[in-house]
């Protein structure tokens, strides 16, 4: 399994990079220099739980495109509502009904949700909630905790006035919110659970929301990753804290583009004043993925099979590090759990495993078409990786 080749791939990565930054839109999706050789730069088609990439190689995929893959790659349901769409025109100049439609849905499975609106990506839907709660309490700035999009960081490129309104704080304390918000005037506290400690979620969440309360301050969670993943209504419905606004992407429509912001009626009547729109925002696609999606989450508990899932990858995977006495784990809640390394190996273990054919990512995301043999043959593969590492 160690023999392959991905040629093609950094062939054509070379010659994308004359044309593209990084060579790609995302990020996280850039190729490692250190894994030139081993890496695939690109993925031609994906199954259930497995991917081919540009040079025919075969993997089992814990990524799932960053996390939005919760049914599985080409999932019979969501696929074939989208081919409906397609043959009937996918955007016009008035809203077609799957907007009312999902909206409606939505607000019957999200316990904050009095009404919804539809955007492309996560982090766009994010601003719209923190240009919501601004709009709300007068106030300018918000206390974040954790990333919640490049629209919302900070950094190169970003004015400094723009900066100043934004004050990252960490996961699990309320002590350091508290202090915050007696300060000075908070317009939201806006959330993304940590991956490696998002047990720690209780108290802390409900002690953000009676904060909140208590200083006028709006409360905004980031369930781009939580949504559909660790419950269908993701922390909210997980830790039983209703916040005032969330946004849900990725698992939302398995892959398809599309986003929602939710909260508040009187918060999200705000949208017309703050002007937040999108042409693209309404699309059918994205749409009728995402019916497709809760469908097959009402005919079966997917979110009890990505925890059971993760569970199975967490403790194969944490027991051949103990066995081989390698200093690292698979933490946090299964369905979305990190893996640390305390030696700061965790580039050669992704080389070794994808030698393999097994892709990781740092967040482990479990996805419903893992089934039971194809876990057993990822944690035989990590535990060949985890071998190597060990005698080096």
């Amino acid at each position: 399994m160690t023999g392959r080749r991905v040629d093609r791939s950094w062939a054509l990565y070379e010659r994308a990079l004359e044309h593209i930054p990084l060579g790609t839109q995302t990020h996280s999706k850039a190729a490692r220099s250190a894994l030139r050789g081993v890496e695939p730069c690109y993925i031609a088609r994906g199954k259930g739980c497995r991917v081919w990439d540009l040079d025919g190689n075969e993997y089992i995929d814990f990524r799932n495109g960053l996390g939005p893959i919760t049914l599985g790659y080409s999932h019979p349901g969501v696929d074939e509502a989208v081919r409906r769409r397609l043959d009937e025109g996918t955007i016009f100049s008035y809203p077609h009904p799957l907007e009312a439609e999902l909206a409606a849905r939505l607000v019957a499975w999200i316990p904050c949700a009095e009404q919804v609106r539809f955007l492309k990506t996560g982090g766009e839907a994010m601003a719209a909630t923190h240009r919501l709660a601004r709009a709300f309490t007068g106030r300018d700035k918000v206390l974040t905790c954790g990333y919640h999009g490049w629209l919302n960081s900070t950094g190169v490129g970003v004015p400094a006035a723009t900066q100043a309104t934004y004050r990252a704080l960490p996961w699990g304390d309320a002590g350091p919110y508290e202090d915050a918000l007696k300060a000075e005037p908070i317009a939201a506290v806006s959330v993304a659970c940590a991956y490696a400690e998002a047990e720690r979620g209780d108290p802390f969440l409900a002690e953000l929301r009676a904060l909140t309360e208590r200083y006028g301050a709006l409360l905004v969670f980031d369930e781009i990753v939580t949504g559909f993943r660790l419950d269908r209504a993701g922390a909210q419905g997980y830790f039983g804290v209703v916040p005032d606004l969330a946004v849900f992407a990725k698992g939302m429509s398995n892959g398809v583009p599309l986003s929602c912001y939710a909260g508040r009626r009187e918060v999200m009547e705000l949208a017309e004043r703050a002007s937040i729109s999108s042409t693209f925002g309404g699309d059918t696609l994205g749409l009728a993925a995402a019916m497709a999606v809760l469908d097959a989450y009402e005919a079966e508990d997917v979110v009890a099979g990505l925890w059971s899932r993760g569970e199975k990858v967490q403790q194969g995977f944490n027991q051949h590090c103990a066995r081989l006495g390698i200093a690292a784990e698979l933490r946090g809640l299964p369905p979305m759990a990190q893996w640390i390394f305390a030696d700061d190996r965790f580039q050669d273990f992704n080389a070794e495993v994808l030698k393999r054919g097994v892709i990781v990512f740092s967040v482990c995301y479990p996805s419903f078409a893992h089934r039971a043999a194809d876990l057993d043959a990822a944690l035989a593969a990590m535990g060949e990786a985890l071998a190597t590492l060990a005698v080096r």
